[in-house]
């Protein structure tokens, strides 16, 4: 197969050689499907029980509110999305997915992973192994930052954060412990326009500056004011 290094970065094939993915794609309903740049991938609230891994390229999972896109997540090569769906009583999708490069992806029918186990009980071990950790960290994700997930907007999610670890740590340099990947995942947000936002409120509104996990708080009312206004 000639996707086995993406394939590999997906939790979801965790410790899997090249046989057993070779073995497991003989067992399971797959497609691979090529999108351009700007395509619409899947609308939210479509039916879908087809867990979707990115083999290559770039693809933005949002909402479309008000005419206006708010990017929940940025996908690259490895990452997945559907399993959510993949095994719900209703499986419809929660948001939108476009291509936001041309991009690669991989359908699984997520049902079929559930019959690996027919033809060879040591590869759907580990394979249903990987699939309820993963189902089990997002649920984990869920419980711990449920708070600012259903937060609106980009600007409060972040001031939000900080001012939290700031009241929990009780200073004015504050170590949010996570790295910016792990800060966009936690928040459920884009990376980049995470970062973007982050630099607009450190360039602009001069309220904090920031290395790394590293924040230094320069305006902590300006900073409180937006974390605790009304939605």
């Amino acid at each position: 197969m000639k996707f086995f290094r993406q394939l590999k970065n997906c939790e979801l094939f965790d410790g899997l050689t090249d046989g057993d993915i070779n073995k497991l794609f003989d067992a399971v309903e797959a497609r691979i499907v090529k999108y351009s740049r700007g395509q619409l991938i899947a609308k939210e609230g479509e039916e879908t029980r087809e867990i979707c891994v990115i083999l290559d390229g770039n693809l933005l999972a949002y909402h479309a509110k008000s005419g206006k896109p708010e990017i929940l997540r940025s996908m690259t090569d490895g990452d997945c999305y559907g399993m959510e769906t993949a095994y719900s009583v209703a499986p419809s999708l929660g948001y939108n997915v476009a291509a936001a490069l041309d991009s690669t992806v991989l359908y699984i029918n997520g049902l079929s992973l559930l019959t690996v186990g027919r033809t060879d009980e040591t590869l759907s071990e580990k394979v249903i192994k990987n699939l309820l950790r993963l189902l089990s960290d997002k649920i984990s994700d869920l419980e711990n930052n449920r708070g600012y997930i259903t937060i609106k907007g980009m600007r409060k999610k972040i001031a939000k954060l900080i001012y939290d670890k700031y009241l929990e740590q009780g200073t004015l340099t504050v170590d949010l412990g996570m790295n910016r990947n792990e800060m966009a995942k936690f928040l459920n947000v884009s990376r980049p326009s995470m970062s973007r936002e982050m630099m607009r409120m450190r360039d602009n509104d001069k309220m904090f500056d920031f290395r790394k996990g590293i924040i230094e708080i320069k305006d902590l009312e300006a900073l409180r004011k937006v974390a605790t206004e009304a939605e």
